[in-house]
């Protein structure tokens, strides 16, 4: 969530200040819409597999995380990539919808908080009521979550591994 809100922060950060520029520039036809985001992203590739990369590579052996196979390791780095490259994309979200970068910012936990709350990491999702159900599916931390969840707990049977820790 740390990572997620880094994500978020840089880019409800600079977007506001390119904002008038790229307004003015897409209004005089110098390009699309699409132009500018592609270009964007493609961009910002080096860092939004950079800064993830060197979060988990300083957490994951501290936090005695599951070292059983290698391949643990790098499923759990492209699950953060992911996860922050898709804050990335809620920042761009906001970052739009709202052209003042301070009330951005201010309304920056308005737009993390809700999902964090269906993810099943605060809240057994069993317990989310009935009319709140659809808001588990568009949270990227959800599947984030689990995704960590699987890779840390489960081997390739499908088994938890806690079932095997408490038969020995």
């Amino acid at each position: 969530m740390v990572l997620s809100l880094n994500g978020i922060q840089n880019v409800v950060l600079i977007f506001p200040d390119e904002r008038p520029v790229f307004m003015r520039e897409v209004g005089n036809d110098m390009y699309s819409v699409g132009a500018y985001f592609w270009s964007k992203i493609i961009s910002e590739i080096p860092f939004s597999i950079l800064i993830p990369f060197i979060f988990g590579a300083i957490v994951y052996y501290p936090l005695d995380l599951n070292t059983t196979h290698s391949y643990n390791f790098w499923i759990f780095q492209g699950v953060l990539v992911l996860v922050y490259n898709a804050s990335q994309g809620y920042g761009l979200v906001v970052s739009t919808a709202i052209p003042d970068k301070t009330i951005a910012v201010a309304l920056t936990p308005l737009v993390m908080v809700p999902p964090m709350m269906f993810t099943g990491f605060f809240l057994p999702q069993s317990q989310i009521p009935a009319f709140l159900d659809e808001i588990k599916y568009v949270s990227l931390y959800k599947y984030g979550y689990q995704a960590l969840y699987t890779n840390e707990f489960f081997h390739n049977n499908g088994i938890p591994e806690i079932y095997y820790l408490n038969e020995t």
